[in-house]
C-alpha cells in the first residue's frame, strides 16, 4: 500500500476574512477598554477635584426652596389666611404698649388663627420682609412678634420645619429669647434627629447652650434623657442643677405622656425610669432650693419604681440622709399630682 499523500492542516491564511474579522474585534475591544479607562481617570478626577473645591450640594440641602413652594401653593389655595394673618400682626404694636411682662404675649393670637395659618407665619420668620411699614414699629414688639410666631408655628410640631428651626438655633443672629423658643419647637419634633442637635448644642457655654440643655425635657426621647441625667450626675452650679432637674420632671412627666401627641411611646417607661433615678441620686446628694426642685420633678415623673429607688438609697445613706429620704418616701405617698 502505498504513502498517504500529506495533506496541510487549515492554517491563518486558509480563511482570511475570518481573520480579518478578528483582528477588527480584537482592535475594537481595546479601543473600547482604551476609551472606558479614559472616562474613569476623568470620573476620577473630577472626583478629586470637587474634594478639593466646592462640593456639589446634596438633595434638601436647599430647604428654603421647599418652604417657598408651600407658602406659594397656600398663599394660592388659600390668600384669606395671608390677610387674617398680616391683620393680627398689625395689632402686635398695640399689645406691646399694653405689656405687663418684658415681651408681649402675642402667641395666642396667632394660634387663634388655626392650623391653616402655618404657612404666612412661615413665611415671616424665614422670609422677613425688608420694607418697615410691614414689621411692627418697636424693638421690643418685633422681638415679641418673632418669640409669637415661633411658638404658635412649632406648636404645630411640623417635620417640614426642622431645617428651619435647625438655622435659628446655629444663627449667631438669633435672641437668646428667640433661642429658647427655638429649642422648644425642634424639642416638640420629638425626632431623634432633633434630639441629637439639641444634645451637641447642649454642651456650648452660651445662650443658645442653655435654651438647648431645657429644651431637652421637651423632646421626649431616651437619648436625650440620658444626656440630661449625666449632666445632672456631673453635678454643675446649682442654678444648672435646678434647670436640670426641671428638664427631667419635664421629659418623665406622667401627665405628659398620657396626651396624644407623644410619639416614642415604647421609650415611656425607660425615660420616666431613667429621670426618677438621677433625680433621687441628686436628692441625697443636695439641699434647699436644688433639693426641692429635684423633689418636685420627682412627683412629676412618679415613676413605678420611685419607692424602691428610695428605699435603696435609704440603705447607704447617713442617718440625716435618711430622715430627708423618709420625708421624700411620704410626699411621694400622697402625691398631688395624681
Amino acid at each position: 500500500m502505498g504513502a498517504v499523500p500529506h495533506r496541510p492542516g487549515p492554517g491563518p491564511l486558509r480563511h482570511p476574512e475570518r481573520s480579518a474579522g478578528a483582528r477588527r474585534e480584537v482592535v475594537g475591544g481595546w479601543t473600547m477598554r482604551r476609551a472606558l479607562l479614559r472616562g474613569i481617570s476623568a470620573a476620577l478626577m473630577l472626583v478629586s477635584l470637587s474634594a478639593g473645591g466646592t462640593q456639589t450640594p446634596r438633595p434638601g440641602d436647599d430647604w428654603r426652596a421647599g418652604l417657598k413652594t408651600n407658602i406659594s401653593r397656600a398663599r394660592q389655595e388659600n390668600p384669606a389666611t395671608f390677610i387674617r394673618f398680616d391683620t393680627a400682626a398689625a395689632q402686635v404694636d398695640a399689645l406691646d404698649a399694653k405689656k405687663r411682662g418684658t415681651l408681649a404675649a402675642v402667641s395666642p393670637g396667632l394660634r387663634a388663627l388655626g392650623p391653616e395659618a402655618l404657612w404666612p407665619m412661615v413665611e415671616r420668620l424665614a422670609f422677613p420682609p425688608q420694607e418697615t411699614p410691614r414689621l411692627p414699629s418697636r424693638e421690643s414688639a418685633r422681638l415679641a412678634f418673632k418669640v409669637g410666631l415661633v411658638e404658635a408655628t412649632g406648636a404645630l410640631r411640623d417635620l417640614r420645619l426642622a431645617p428651619l428651626w435647625k438655622s435659628l438655633l446655629e444663627s449667631p443672629d438669633t435672641q437668646p429669647q428667640v433661642l429658647r423658643a427655638v429649642a422648644g419647637a425642634l424639642a416638640r419634633l420629638e425626632t431623634l434627629d432633633a434630639a441629637n442637635t439639641l444634645i451637641a448644642a447642649s454642651k456650648q457655654k452660651d445662650a443658645r447652650g442653655e435654651a438647648a440643655m431645657e429644651a431637652l425635657g421637651l423632646c421626649r426621647r431616651l437619648v436625650a434623657t440620658r444626656a440630661l441625667a449625666d449632666a445632672l450626675d456631673a453635678r454643675p452650679e446649682r442654678e444648672v442643677m435646678r434647670r436640670l432637674a426641671k428638664a427631667l420632671g419635664d421629659a418623665g412627666s406622667a401627665w405628659a405622656w398620657k396626651t396624644s401627641g407623644v410619639k416614642a411611646r415604647s421609650e415611656e417607661g425607660a425615660i420616666r425610669l431613667v429621670a426618677a433615678e438621677a433625680l433621687v441620686r441628686a436628692y441625697v446628694d443636695t439641699d434647699g432650693d436644688v433639693r426641692r426642685a429635684v423633689s418636685n420633678a420627682l412627683l412629676r415623673v412618679d415613676a413605678p419604681q420611685t419607692p424602691t429607688l428610695i428605699d435603696a438609697a435609704r440603705l447607704s445613706a447617713p442617718p440625716a440622709q435618711q430622715a430627708a429620704l423618709d420625708a421624700l418616701a411620704e410626699r411621694l405617698r400622697h402625691n398631688p399630682l395624681r
